[in-house]
């Protein structure tokens, strides 16, 4: 774990294993909205349970990538910008780095965590690979039943949903700016998965419900 940027007063930190870059990396991120705190507190209790073999896996994670709006429950950062939009020409220093960090990475797979307001059940986006699904889509949504169940919504922000999966056009990007996991998908051609928790449940299930999900999608 090492600190890599910063920004407005905080620390921005990489938590790395030795064996990035020997393997096809898995790339979690969280905090990228800072009123998401679901999220953050889920990728770190998952860490702190898997604590014992994390350096035997190919990991890259970055744990909170706006920690300014984290502190402050804001979906912006300190300069008023989404910074999950911002993936196309990226102005903040810390996104610059993750985009040169993983540059020359071969990423087996991207999780990136959020949480939605509106949300009544967990869910998830996958875009396809190569016009073929993933196929983990629906084990990871079902490993999260115990403690929140899928979104029972047919249309979410927009787009069409099937018990709690949404799989959108990476061809139709959302006109406000690139996001984390489109530009990876796009970049590196690798499966990405986007969770998204209902951030007006208990944080206490919201956290479990994160948990339960990246350890069904990273199952090694």
């Amino acid at each position: 774990m090492r600190q890599i940027a910063q920004i407005n007063g905080y620390s921005n930190y990489e938590v790395v294993s030795p064996l990035t870059g020997h393997c096809p990396t898995f790339y979690l991120s969280a905090g990228i909205h800072g009123d998401e705190t679901g999220a953050t507190e889920g990728l770190l209790k998952w860490a702190k349970l898997n604590a014992h073999w994390l350096h035997k896996a190919p990991l890259l994670i970055y744990p909170c990538l706006n920690p300014w709006g984290l502190e402050r429950n804001s979906r912006l950062d300190a300069c008023g910008n989404d910074l999950n939009r911002a993936w196309e020409k990226p102005e903040n220093p810390l996104i610059r780095h993750v985009i040169k960090r993983t540059n020359d990475l071969k990423l087996q797979f991207v999780i990136t965590l959020h949480e939605d307001f509106d949300g009544q059940g967990v869910y998830l986006y996958e875009p396809s690979v190569g016009g073929r699904r993933n196929g983990k889509a629906e084990e990871i949504v079902n490993a999260a039943r115990p403690f929140i169940s899928p979104d029972p919504r047919g249309m979410i922000d927009g787009r069409k949903a099937r018990h709690g999966i949404i799989r959108p056009r990476p061809t139709n990007p959302p006109d406000d700016g690139m996001p984390e996991a489109l530009y990876f998908y796009l970049k590196h051609k690798c499966s990405t998965f986007t969770f998204e928790t209902p951030s007006e449940f208990a944080l206490g299930l919201r956290i479990e419900a994160q948990v339960a999900m990246i350890g069904e999608a990273i199952d090694i």
